[in-house]
């Protein structure tokens, strides 16, 4: 087929014309002008789809094409099989009993679906309509490969050496058991039978299977567990103990946090059996979280939540109340005068009123502002 540039009348007045372009048999030219001639480039146009269809089906094995179901087979009442028609040239046979319940109960004469093509004996060609499914998801997943923002419900099928056989969709895929957690797991055997989330990650040539993971997953849950924590620092929180070394018990907790707990933060049970070697991976171990540095660097602690000296600052100290300080710091911004251990503010440098004072001296101040969530309190002196 070749394409042809034609004009055409698209209405009562001559000079009402359209030029389109038009596919024709190789060799041939249409001249008319009328505008039936649209109608008869769609039948060219039809033809060289029958064409490409029968092409791809004669060339290719197990090749995907759309098709149309022209008779369904019953014995005892279950549907066997289906004529799908693939082309003016061929019909295929489904076997029924080998496609899926979901699938046959929406079989009717008339419906259209894909379906991957292969070669029978003879003449016979065989039609499946979920290993075209089976493709068209497998291709999904492998346009993912690499993207973070695309993961897929897996369940967990089988522990195999080296890792997992992982359902994805009906796609089986490999995970290696190094990427089933956010770190080693203790025991393998936990995620077989369950439902996760994983990431393509690569495709194995050797193994022709996609590779995905479940950590890199959990990864993108972290910043998102970090900010949740902040909010519920003072909460007591469950993990399990991932590793130990000298300096103390790391533990994993919230899904995909991972934290450490020094040894100086161990209580008196813990500390006891992590000086006797008792303490394993997998091990529950209850704590709170005390400092939180990085995303990658959360230190806890079995010996209670971090005391904020300032939870309730705005409470005890209001505007225009006046106390007792100590000025502990002198700067070119004026004085800092601690209230108590931990809380302190700054009398600006214009309100000191020319007063003579020393680092170490106890004053008089009126409360100005307090802001606890920026740690900073005003004052003047009195």
């Amino acid at each position: 087929m070749t394409e042809q540039e034609i004009i055409i009348q698209t209405g009562a007045d001559p000079f009402e014309t359209e030029t389109i372009k038009i596919k024709v048999p190789k060799g041939e030219k249409i001249l008319c002008t009328e505008s039936y001639v649209a109608e008869l480039a769609e039948i060219y146009n039809q033809f060289d789809r029958e064409a490409e269809a029968s092409s791809i089906i004669e060339e290719h094995s197990d090749y995907i094409v759309q098709g149309e179901v022209v008779n369904i087979s019953y014995q005892n009442n279950v549907p066997t099989e289906a004529l799908i028609d693939i082309s003016r040239k061929y019909t295929a046979v489904c076997y029924l009993q080998k496609e899926s319940k979901e699938i046959v109960d929406q079989l009717t004469k008339g419906t259209i679906v894909d379906v991957k093509v292969r070669k029978g004996q003879g003449e016979l060609m065989i039609a499946s309509i979920s290993d075209a499914l089976d493709e068209v998801k497998a291709k999904e997943i492998m346009a993912a490969i690499g993207n973070p923002s695309i993961g897929f419900t897996a369940k967990v099928t089988e522990l195999i050496h080296g890792g997992y056989w992982v359902d994805v969709g009906g796609i089986k895929c490999f995970m290696p058991g190094s990427l089933g957690g956010v770190n080693k797991l203790h025991d393998f055997s936990v995620l077989v039978g369950k439902e996760i989330v994983v990431m393509p990650i690569t495709y194995s040539r050797d193994k022709d299977t996609i590779v995905v993971s479940h950590r890199e997953y959990l990864r993108t849950l972290i910043p998102g567990a970090v900010e949740n924590l902040k909010e519920e620092i003072k909460e007591k929180v469950i993990g399990f103990v991932t590793g130990t070394t000298k300096f103390g018990i790391f533990a994993e907790f919230n899904k995909c946090l991972t934290g450490l707990i020094p040894k100086a933060e161990l209580d008196e049970d813990t500390q006891a059996k992590f000086d006797d070697r008792d303490i394993k991976a997998g091990d529950q171990i209850e704590f709170w979280t005390k400092e939180i540095i990085s995303e990658k660097k959360i230190i806890l602690s079995q010996k209670g939540p971090k005391i904020d000296l300032w939870d309730g600052a705005q409470d005890k100290y209001k505007p225009m109340m006046v106390t007792d300080g100590k000025i502990t710091k002198l700067t070119k911004y004026g004085a800092f005068v601690e209230l108590e251990k931990g809380i302190s503010g700054l009398v600006h440098k214009s309100k000191l009123k020319n007063r003579e004072i020393a680092k170490g001296d106890i004053i008089n101040v009126k409360i100005g502002s307090v802001n606890v969530s920026d740690r900073k309190i005003t004052m003047n002196i009195v």
